[in-house]
């Protein structure tokens, strides 16, 4: 998506339909789509997308399946027609019930419930862990030593989320529960041809990563968290609707630890990688850290914007949510069509933060583009990298907090080079992974 779109209607037309590509005509060929679809989900939806449009119409095995990266449609699914539609959660069985996953009542009050862990007061008591988990991430390393930028990210912010939010130092094994969520986000994109209960070797490998999520994650809601501590809150709250149960608790630990553990590290890797593939870059950031206090605890940030900038351009360019489903909870109009209830709309918050008509070159990576002036000039509503409407994410102020703090504290100290020039491809499932180790060599900085 690197031109202007011309709103060209393509050569298959639904009655009542937008266009989009034509129909399966028998149940192979239709496994022939969705195979394409998991191979390269990015290419074949950005074709589609330059064949018939910003809002195209694909029929899917048992669904009706809308695709849109129109801004505006993207607004109404999101914030002005949102009681119209629900979540999807097909799929996402590892988050259960959680926030990412639930609606009506259920989600409003759990939404009561975690909402206090994110206040301004509470975020402010995370800066001083954060600082300090990235510091002693780095105290080991030398000049020189190589780093696999996902695995490292993920283990210091699997570290910090135990500590913010659950009040404890992760006791668990987290290459164990890193694989099984990496499998569980794998199977997303897989075809689901039987049901659940049949015991095919792909309802069997769930199985064995669900149980494996919940021996990690039980644990942790078993220990308690200290005074204070999201978790112990939680755990502590009995109000009108009584107390959580274990699984409820089970369910947001999770969907903490996909929001707020997983996606950080993605950002901050893709950070990183385009400080390594950009010197110019590093020295902007170094200079901007020179006059910074020898401590950073106390740094928000507001004050280091060129950092804050590069985090923004990073979620543009790589989203970690990077398409947002959802399913029309009753007959909804949509871009002059009528949507039935049942029917998937996904919204390409991908495509629309990579369209040139919003971002000039937008395959560049140019923090610039978080400039107030710039920012002043784009349409309201292209870039969403957290959500929009009430459903945007609850710990997105945590989540810029913890990014820019990290990144300010490993770039203080060391530079990153890339270990092979190599471009790395992207990897999608429910986040937007590299499809490939990134390896950076840290160079010393005085």
């Amino acid at each position: 998506m690197t031109g202007e779109r011309s709103p060209a209607r393509g050569p298959v037309s639904f009655p009542g339909f937008p266009p989009g590509p034509p129909a399966a005509r028998h149940l192979w060929e239709g496994l022939q789509g969705l195979n394409d679809l998991r191979r390269d989900v990015l290419g074949t939806v950005r074709q589609r997308f330059a064949t018939y449009g910003d809002f195209y119409f694909a029929e899917g095995l048992d669904v009706d399946v809308y695709s849109t990266c129109d801004p505006e449609l993207i607004h109404r699914v999101l914030v002005t027609q949102a009681r119209s539609f629900h979540k999807r959660t097909r799929d996402l069985e590892v988050l259960g019930r959680g926030l990412l996953t639930s609606d009506g009542e259920l989600w409003r009050r759990q939404r009561r419930r975690v909402q206090p862990g994110f206040r301004h007061e509470a975020i402010q008591r995370y800066a001083s862990l954060i600082v300090e988990e990235t510091e002693t991430t780095l105290s080991g390393l030398q000049d020189g030593a190589v780093l696999d930028l996902r695995q490292t990210m993920m283990q210091l912010t699997l570290r910090i989320v135990c500590r913010a939010l659950f009040g404890q130092h992760f006791a668990g094994r987290s290459a164990r529960l890193g694989r099984a969520m990496a499998v569980l986000q794998e199977q997303v994109l897989w075809p689901k041809l039987f049901p659940e209960w049949l015991p095919t070797p792909g309802n069997l490998l769930r199985r064995h990563m669900l149980a494996e999520v919940d021996k990690e994650v039980f644990p942790i809601i078993d220990r308690g968290g200290e005074p204070g501590s999201l978790l112990a809150e939680l755990i502590a709250i009995t109000d009108e609707e009584g107390a959580m149960s274990r699984q409820q608790l089970r369910d947001e630990v999770v969907t903490l630890f996909l929001a707020g553990h997983e996606t950080t590290a993605l950002a901050l890797t893709w950070a990183l990688y385009q400080v390594a593939l950009q010197p110019s870059l590093y020295e902007e950031l170094a200079q901007e850290l020179r006059p910074a206090p020898a401590s950073l605890v106390a740094v928000r940030p507001h004050e280091l914007p060129l950092h804050e900038r590069v985090v923004l351009e990073t979620m543009r360019v790589y989203p970690p949510a990077y398409t947002v489903p959802r399913v029309a909870a009753e007959p909804v109009d949509l871009g002059g069509y009528r949507l039935q209830p049942g029917a998937e709309v996904w919204l390409w918050i991908y495509f629309m933060h990579h369209d040139a008509r919003w971002f000039p070159e937008p395959e560049r990576f140019r923090p610039e583009r978080f400039l107030p002036e710039a920012e002043a000039t784009r349409p309201p509503n292209t870039f969403i990298p957290f959500g929009a409407g009430s459903r945007a994410c609850v710990g997105r102020h945590f989540a810029m907090l913890e990014a820019v703090l990290c990144l300010a504290t490993l770039l203080r100290r060391f530079q990153p080079s890339l270990v092979s020039a190599r471009t790395v491809p992207l990897h999608p499932r429910i986040t937007l992974a590299p499809a490939r180790p990134i390896h950076v060599r840290l160079h010393a900085r005085s």
